[in-house]
């Protein structure tokens, strides 16, 4: 079941604290500040069309957190970009990300600079004018946009054994959040050409909002020795041109 959300992981998977509500610029950077330190190229579930790719960008990439992502066409050219701060939580980051094709937003800040007791969201749908705005509650082991990854990381001896770990989700498409549970399962049920690894799905954790909320199992998959992020297949963090979801598998590579 694939979360149908605006924004990943990733690694994406994949996720600047965001201090106020002014709209980000939206005419893309020349250049990159830094070399990447990782690069995900973004597939058709089939593998037969590259859609984009994902530059990763990071602070301190020894701390295995992205902080910016360019996300780029296969000529190179940038059409979204994110940043990505995890100084108030490490599984439920700030992030501003904005789609340049049609202006679309997410941005979600921390009012205070210890966690909770609220989370904020402030999303620009890809097809509206109308910024909307909420506020949740901030609970331990929230996961926003790329914080699953580190989530999965904190959570990794239990995983590993074979025990579920279940939390809350936001889901910035819907304003909402949907609670998610993280199992390990078969490494064949992950596309990747890989056999040090461990393969995790993401389903519902219970029996509301199932079929508003999840189509598919969202697929992520994990070196077993460094402990990072190889494989995500589910919804992709953007629509396509004509505005319609798509799904993706995305393979990550660590320069």
């Amino acid at each position: 079941m694939r979360i149908r959300i605006l924004s990943v992981i990733v690694a994406g998977a994949c996720w600047l604290n965001v201090a106020n509500s002014a709209e980000p610029s939206t005419k893309p950077p020349a250049e990159p500040s830094a070399e990447p330190w990782a690069i995900a190229t973004v597939w058709s579930t089939d593998q037969s069309q590259v859609l984009y790719r994902e530059l990763h960008f990071a602070d301190s990439p020894d701390r295995d957190l992205t902080t910016r992502i360019e996300y780029r066409r296969d000529n190179d050219e940038l059409f979204a970009e994110k940043t990505i701060d995890y100084s108030v939580s490490v599984t439920a980051p700030a992030i501003s990300q904005i789609d340049y094709r049609n202006e679309a937003r997410i941005v979600t800040r921390h009012p205070n600079p210890e966690p909770g007791p609220v989370v904020e969201l402030e999303v620009r749908p890809h097809d509206s004018d109308e910024v909307q705005t909420d506020t949740f509650d901030y609970e331990e082991g929230l996961i926003i946009d790329a914080g699953f990854d580190p989530f999965v990381r904190q959570n990794w001896g239990r995983l590993v054994d074979g025990r579920r770990v279940t939390t809350e989700f936001l889901v910035p498409a819907r304003m909402d959040t949907v609670r998610i549970s993280i199992s390990k399962t078969d490494n064949a049920d992950c596309n990747f050409p890989a056999q040090n690894m461990h393969c995790f799905v993401i389903k519902p954790a219970g029996l509301l909002r199932v079929v508003s909320w999840f189509v598919d199992p969202i697929h992520i998959a994990y070196d077993s020795d460094s402990r990072r992020l190889l494989m995500f297949e589910g919804i992709s963090n953007f629509r396509d041109d004509a505005g319609e979801p798509r799904n993706a598998l995305i393979h990550f590579e660590y320069l």
